[in-house]
């Protein structure tokens, strides 16, 4: 009963919520679709009334009591109610599918897109929010589907109903029995039918989820080298034939109840439409009806059974296969975000941590714990550690771009909690090892960086030794599309990092990160750009993340971490004079260079 009563509850919140968004985003096609939706179902509604005139006319003709003219007059008006509701059913399907559904699902889509800027960065390091998030995307666009199922249901479905028991009520109000007779075989087949296939759904998902994993073992990309070589093929072949019969299995099971259910309901159909036809034959013997009333009545039978489960049919699948995705919308919509200022940090203040503390969702241990360090302006710091020491995550938490846990980041003078991200990255720059790669031409590739400049890219893709002169790798130059699957080339992974450089030395900076941002390139190369780099960031703050030692050097200071922790801090030098943990992994480093 609880569980009834909480899906009730969140059809309503659903509705609640979605229903007068569409009419804020589209007030004036929203109302104008409802509008065309009560002519359309009126028009469907008038054909009974019109039948039987026509009908009436042409049994008066046929007895001799009644003129030819009012047969033509009858049919024209027959005819011209066909032609609108055709027009009308046109314009239904273009102002919802065309007008209404691509303007509101790009207004709404805008507001939650929106609203997921506003959310903190480290949040989408949480798979289960990243699933919301993802499956928000299609909520807001079922919100527009919620309102056209909703609008139609009371809107198209309505009118047709109202105007029909009007027409039954005004011959004989008896006659509204008809609609009940109409009503009660379908609601009694759609929850039937939803019971058994909510079974079936229950039974049958996790096997769904098993032979689609051994299909993408057979194909997937990522899969299907290993699987062919390992001779594993028809191992998983077998494994899928099996689940995929059992999943066969199980359907045939309910698709036979169902078939039985659907026989039985059709017996209860046709003993409503032998009610139906009862009441018509007796008020038509009574004369209460005319003959004309009798045949455009139970001419419009088919039509009221055929619009009653239509109803159903989008609440069953409109209304419950869309209502998750809405609720994630929701959910992402009603998450709470502080207001922060818009003040821009002034970077020659410099950067201070102080008590650094930073947990990723449901993580047992602290990625940062207690990291205390300044950062002066026109100075450059290294990062070096082994492999999950939280070097990357301090990088996040000195730029801005993770809120710390615990204790504080002023950068600029500016508290990252308080500021918005649009303000501080306003004059930051980065390149990082997991770059991302656009289809698009190669000087768009690294405009992308600050396209609002209009400054020319060349001169940064000089400084990353980025050749667009060769035709060998760029046919077309800076018009040359990255991306074989757009009639473009496919560069190394060495290629794609030089253009990352040169996209993030290309945006103006004050502060610019360089998180891993050679790790594709050899060291020999590796070097010259680091050179080139402590040129580039003379007088601004940099951050350089590497774990190759040699290009630590560069900095002004390199810091160590070890569990989250500076463990030490100082020049190349001075760090190795301590013969700590840096001294270490110096000696270690080298000798495998050896």
């Amino acid at each position: 009963m609880n569980q009834k009563r909480d899906q009730k509850l969140s059809i309503f919140k659903a509705m609640r919520h979605t229903i007068p968004m569409v009419i804020r985003v589209i007030p004036f096609t929203a109302l104008l679709y409802a509008f065309i939706a009560v002519l359309h179902g009126s028009a469907f509604g008038l054909v009974a009334p019109i039948n039987q005139r026509l009908y009436d006319a042409l049994a008066n003709v046929a007895i001799g009591q009644g003129y030819l003219r009012y047969v033509y007059i009858a049919a024209a008006m027959v005819t011209g109610t066909m032609l609108v509701q055709q027009i009308l059913n046109a314009v239904h399907n273009f102002v919802g599918s065309n007008i209404m559904g691509q303007k509101a699902s790009g207004r709404i889509h805008d507001i939650l897109h929106r609203k997921i800027q506003l959310h903190p960065a480290h949040t989408f390091e949480d798979k289960e929010r990243l699933d919301d998030i993802e499956k928000a995307g299609s909520g807001a666009s079922s919100a527009v589907y919620m309102y056209g199922t909703s609008s139609d249901i009371l809107f198209f479905y309505g009118a047709y109903f109202v105007v029909m028991g009007a027409f039954l009520w005004n011959m004989q109000p008896i006659l509204l029995l008809a609609l009940l007779l109409v009503f009660v075989p379908v609601i009694l087949g759609q929850i039937i039918e939803a019971k058994l296939f909510a079974n079936l759904e229950e039974e049958t998902a996790p096997i769904r989820r098993k032979y689609g994993h051994y299909l993408d073992c057979m194909v997937a990309k990522d899969k299907m080298k290993e699987t062919r070589i390992f001779g594993a093929y028809y191992f998983f072949k077998r494994l899928y034939f099996d689940t995929f019969n059992l999943l066969l299995q199980k359907q045939w099971t309910v698709h036979k109840k169902n078939c039985a259910l659907s026989l039985l309901l059709n017996i209860v159909k046709a003993i409503g439409w032998v009610g139906i036809l009862a009441l018509l034959f007796r008020s038509l013997v009574q004369s209460n009806i005319s003959v004309g009333a009798f045949a455009a009545v139970f001419g419009s039978v088919g039509m009221m059974f055929s619009l009653t489960e239509e109803i159903f049919n989008r609440l069953k699948y409109d209304f419950a296969q869309n209502l998750g995705k809405i609720h994630n919308f929701i959910n992402v919509l009603e998450v709470q975000v502080e207001a922060k200022g818009t003040t821009e940090p002034d970077f020659p203040q410099g950067i201070h941590a102080v008590g650094l503390t930073f947990a990723y969702p449901k993580a047992e241990k602290n990625a940062v714990d207690g990291v205390s360090i300044s950062l002066r302006h026109g100075e450059k710091l290294a990062l070096v550690g082994e492999n999950g020491s939280g070097k990357t995550t301090l990088v996040k938490l000195l730029s801005g771009l993770y809120k710390p846990s615990g204790g504080t980041v002023t950068i600029g003078g500016c508290d990252s909690t308080q500021t918005t991200d649009k303000a501080l990255f306003a004059r930051m720059s980065g390149v990082f090892q997991n770059y991302a790669r656009y289809a698009i031409n190669l000087g768009d590739n690294v405009r992308i960086g600050a396209f609002a400049s209009g400054n020319d890219p060349i001169p940064a893709m000089e400084l990353a030794d980025v050749d667009h002169k060769d035709a060998r790798t760029f046919p077309q130059g800076l018009e040359t599309i990255l991306d074989r699957a757009f009639d473009g080339v496919e560069l190394s992974g060495g290629q794609w990092q030089r253009i990352a450089m040169a996209r993030g030395l290309y945006r103006h900076h004050d502060f610019i990160i360089l998180d891993e941002p050679t790790a594709a390139i050899d060291p020999l190369e590796e070097t010259r750009i680091y050179e080139k780099f402590a040129e580039l960031a003379r007088n601004k703050m940099a951050i350089l993340v590497t774990h190759r030692l040699g290009s630590a050097r560069i900095a002004d200071r390199i810091a160590v971490m070890d569990g989250g922790k500076i463990v030490e801090i100082g020049t190349h030098e001075s760090l190795l004079a301590k013969k700590g943990k840096y001294a270490e992994m110096w000696v270690a480093q080298a000798e495998g260079y050896g």
